[in-house]
């Protein structure tokens, strides 16, 4: 689920980039910045890199709670939507000599994202099956903040924004658990004295 989001994201990015450039690749891509072994991976290069900092439980949605019901034929047990509070790094990742093409490249991004912050069933039908709704919005990072996520992360400092991603996942409707009524098992019974 949280990689279809960050897809999603990427393949609507780079549906605005080539409208408005001439591009012959997608730019944007999910991956983080350095590889398990700290090591800058190559097919990064002249990239804008979006990838997970962060997860955390929505502060503002209610804690998921468990609801039942029962017919003739059985019952079943669903969850409340899942709310996520994502933190999303969108960093442009380009060479030296192609740098200040990242930054037109991320300012492009940074102007997508301010015209859509909301993507949902109404505006985006083509949403994920699984997600609800994803909203965006950036985020503030003190500088000392910033540069231990970089440092965190193996690599030295990127262009780049972080934007507080807030997902619903409306798994209330998928069936966690099937149950039969009480009355169509036969429990074996002993009678044992």
């Amino acid at each position: 689920m949280l990689d279809n989001c960050l897809e999603y994201l990427c393949q609507r990015i780079n549906q605005s980039l080539h409208s408005t450039f001439d591009l012959s690749e997608d730019l944007a891509i999910v991956s983080a910045p350095t590889d398990s072994n700290k090591n800058s991976a190559n097919q990064n290069d002249n990239k804008v890199l979006i990838f997970i900092s962060g997860i955390d439980r929505d502060p503002f949605s209610k804690p998921g709670q468990m609801s039942a019901y029962s017919s003739q034929t059985g019952g079943a047990i669903t969850g409340k939507p899942l709310y996520l509070s994502i933190s999303v790094v969108v960093a442009s990742n380009f060479s030296s000599t192609n740098y200040t093409d990242g930054l037109k490249i991320l300012s492009h991004v940074l102007a997508f994202f301010q015209r859509n912050p909301v993507f949902n069933r109404q505006n985006s039908p083509d949403i994920p099956e699984l997600v609800e709704q994803i909203a965006l919005e950036m985020e503030v990072i003190p500088e000392g903040q910033l540069s231990h996520m970089w440092s965190m992360l193996g690599s030295s400092y990127l262009p780049s924004c972080v934007y507080q991603m807030r997902v619903a996942i409306p798994n209330s409707d998928a069936l966690l658990r099937q149950t039969s009524p009480l009355s169509s098992i036969k429990p074996k019974m002993s009678n044992e004295g």
